[in-house]
């Protein structure tokens, strides 16, 4: 079965950028995996990882978020 992984980032990431997310990502699973790449400029920076039900958010749009939150 092949797994997806789903990366957003605000700007273009480098070949270095995706083999370091692959290589991380691969060793998670053991069959397949397919990376797709997005380009969010309102993510602001950093990245979101979606890895089938695994959320990773460390986008600044996500802390931004999170501060308002805290404050409301």
């Amino acid at each position: 079965m092949t797994e997806r992984v789903s990366v957003f980032s605000a700007v273009a990431l480098c070949d270095a950028d995706k083999a370091r997310i692959e290589k991380n990502f691969g060793k998670k699973h053991s069959g397949n995996v397919t990376f797709s790449y997005t380009v969010d400029a309102s993510l602001l920076g950093g990245l979101l990882i979606i890895d089938g039900n695994d959320y990773y958010d460390c986008t600044v749009a996500g802390r931004l978020a999170k501060v308002k939150r805290t404050l409301q």
